[in-house]
């Protein structure tokens, strides 16, 4: 008689456990896939409802800082870091230590001025200083789209302004 073969009992991996115990800790999903979840609510009492370093990777897109306020609510250049680092120390808190931070972020525009925000670079500078445990910086990725107009329209299609760059 052929040996049976060997009962194979499937153990729940690392990953598992570690996804259904973050799971277990978050309210009921607005939608929910067997390839993840969406919830809806305020974002940062979220995240302080996630376990300490049970998260491998957050892929996030917030609201920008621009000057015209959106229906969404985006915050103001100048007030923008003081918001974000909020969310920054609760996303270190549930990253696990060999997680990520991918933060899609755009610019802005000064007022009056053909000129960008500073805003995106120093958030980036006070996310690498942070402490107690500081994020680092691995690599930068950039929006490439050929087919988008030039921006500001005011300054490129309007007045035609440039910014002079002193002559050598």
């Amino acid at each position: 008689m052929p040996n049976p073969k060997p009962l194979r009992l499937r153990t729940k991996t690392l990953r598992e456990r570690n996804f259904h115990r973050c799971r277990a800790s978050l309210p009921t999903p607005y939608f929910d896939t067997s390839m993840g979840a969406a919830y809806l609510g305020d974002a940062l009492g979220l995240l302080r409802q996630v376990p300490e370093s049970s998260v491998d990777l957050i892929l996030t897109s917030p609201p920008f800082a621009l000057r015209r306020k959106k229906a969404y609510g985006n915050k103001d250049p100048d007030q923008y870091i003081p918001w974000f680092m909020e969310f920054a120390y609760e996303f270190m808190r549930i990253l696990r230590p060999r997680g990520s931070l991918v933060i899609d972020l755009g610019g802005a525009w000064n007022p009056g001025r053909p000129t960008r925000a500073l805003y995106h670079f120093k958030l980036l500078i006070a996310l690498c200083e942070m402490q107690p445990r500081p994020f680092h910086l691995a690599q930068e990725f950039y929006w490439y789209n050929p087919a988008k107009l030039p921006t500001p329209a005011q300054w490129v299609t309007l007045d035609r302004i440039r910014i002079a760059h002193p002559a050598a």
